[in-house]
């Protein structure tokens, strides 16, 4: 059954679109999907440095009650940028269903989005009113339950692109061809795809279905048919771009609502600074793809060894991403160890880096400004196909990185800045427990090879956090002791206790034989 059934308000969406302006072939699809696939990656990128730049403590002059707000925006905005991330596997499994590639690729910030019908500019900016009110256009509905809401807001953003538009023009090339399909917000964009798959059919599938990737998030659909597809598509719609007005959890209520609640704090106290002072679009060097004006070179010499280490840690993130979802020879066990990786990247590597870096300083030419996480990309690194080579790169990639890490902890710079040691401390432990888990050889039956790389950074935290069965999974003397009750667990497909789901056949077996052997450390 078409899932539209689900959403009626979808149907007042699709009469709307000419026929001029109608997906009709395979390769308009595969165009367009790598399009969403960018936005969705951009608007990741974006919002997430927005929820860096907040403050976390009422040491940086905010007080109790505005740090409380400060907190529950800054989960919005993360919660935000998570279902981006969602949408962007959504898009690759998509692509991939249709005989497309996953696509990873996007210019650095800020961008000139004059390829794109958007007219909307993509840059990395800290936490206020302007931003704001460019995020709540990207994610601006297309039905509303008035024609004056609709009117309203459609005034306030066509606004907002007349004023970038205009700075845009002075300084930037006009595009040689027009684009045939044209859409003025994602959700648009999406009704287009939307109408492709629907118009084109059933033989747009050629893609294999082992192809498919799933178990990042819990609503990833596996697309191997039109039904599938439609649900993809309409979770991402439902869930930001194009969602009505009505639905309190859109990415467009969200934010329209962080904006009121900010407002009116600033209204009652009028020197309310909820972000850090941190720099927009920050980068450690200018790239042929950055045209734009707007770019700021980080200049502190710290700053940007830091920075740089952010750089390559996403840099690496974003390669296995690529091999997750363009996998050849993984079994099940090798998909979960991928799959693992990618989940604890973001929160135990990228997020204690970026923080980290928006309380250091910018540099010469920046008094009072701290950098920022910069999210740059170089020319794109290609693997081979083949799992092997693509591995050891992993793992010589993340002990490099972690490498760096440990060099500044012991570092004479890094002495005044304790929050800084701790974030490399960390996100070192992270890089090389992961690193030791992304390995062509079988992981060892000792706790100290094998064991104890079965446990997550995610895991420990996560099990640490259950008052009705706390165990340290990082301790060898607490999962000895309570070998049964985690066995019982892991095991469990209907009510795992792991935020990372039932463990494989493999690690079981992994477990059991350790078990069985006496617990050997």
């Amino acid at each position: 059954m078409d899932t539209i059934t689900h959403y009626p308000f979808l149907l007042k969406l699709l009469p709307n679109m000419s026929t001029e302006n109608q997906v009709k072939t395979r390769e308009d699809l595969l165009y367009l999907l790598s399009q969403a696939s960018e936005l969705e990656h951009s608007l990741a990128c974006q919002y997430l440095f927005t929820a860096f730049s907040l403050k976390e403590s009422t040491n940086e002059g905010v007080s109790q009650a505005q740090l409380n707000k400060i907190d529950r925006w800054r989960r919005t905005i993360n919660g935000i940028a998570v279902q981006e991330m969602l949408h962007l596997a959504l898009a690759s499994n998509l692509l991939t269903a249709i005989g497309g590639a996953p696509y990873f690729r996007r210019a650095n910030f800020p961008q000139a989005k004059t390829y794109t019908s958007l007219k909307l500019s993509f840059k990395l900016t800290p936490f206020n009113e302007t931003t704001l009110n460019r995020y709540i256009c990207f994610e601006l509905p297309n039905n509303f339950e008035t024609e004056e809401q609709k009117a309203s807001w459609n005034q306030f953003c066509q606004r907002l692109r007349d004023e970038e538009l205009l700075r845009l023009l002075a300084v930037l090339p006009q595009p040689l061809l027009p684009r045939k399909l044209e859409y003025n917000t994602i959700g648009e964009l999406y009704e287009l795809i939307r109408q492709g798959f629907q118009t084109i059919g059933q033989k747009l599938f050629i893609g294999p279905p082992q192809a498919q990737a799933m178990g990042i998030f819990r609503e990833m659909i596996q697309v191997t048919d039109l039904d599938s597809a439609i649900k993809a598509i309409d979770l991402i719609i439902v869930q930001g771009e194009g969602s009505p007005i009505q639905r309190d959890d859109s990415h467009f209520a969200k934010f329209t609502k962080i904006r009121e609640e900010y407002l009116a704090e600033l209204a009652s106290d009028p020197s309310f600074q909820p972000a850090r002072p941190v720099i927009e679009n920050p980068l450690l060097s200018l790239q042929q793809d950055n045209t734009t004006p707007g770019a700021k070179i980080i200049t502190d010499t710290l700053s940007r060894d830091i920075v740089e280490i952010f750089v390559a840690l996403y840099e690496v993130m974003l390669q296995i991403l690529l091999r997750f979802f363009a996998h050849t020879e993984e079994n099940e066990e090798q998909m979960y160890v991928l799959k693992s990786a990618l989940i604890n990247l973001m929160p135990f590597g990228v997020s204690p880096l970026a923080k980290a870096i928006t309380q250091l300083p910018a540099g010469q030419g920046f008094p009072g400004m701290n950098a920022g996480p910069s999210f740059e990309v170089y020319a794109d690194v290609q693997l081979l196909p083949q799992m092997r080579s693509a591995w050891i790169f992993f793992q010589e990639r993340l002990q490099e990185i972690a490498e760096a890490c440990d060099a500044l902890i012991n570092d004479s710079k890094t002495q005044s800045y304790p929050q800084l040691r701790q974030a490399l401390t960390k996100v070192s432990a992270t890089l090389k427990n992961i690193a030791h888990t992304i390995s062509l050889e079988p992981n060892g039956e000792t706790w100290t090879n094998g064991i104890s790389q079965l446990f997550s950074p995610m895991d420990v935290d996560h099990m640490k956090s259950i008052p009705t069965f706390r165990v340290n999974l990082g301790d060898y003397d607490a999962v000895k002791n309570n070998a049964d009750a985690i066995l019982d667990s892991v095991s469990s497909k209907s009510m795992p206790l792991l935020p990372e789901g039932p463990w494989t056949e493999a690690r079981i077996n992994l477990f059991k034989q350790w078990k069985d052997n006496n617990f050997p450390r």
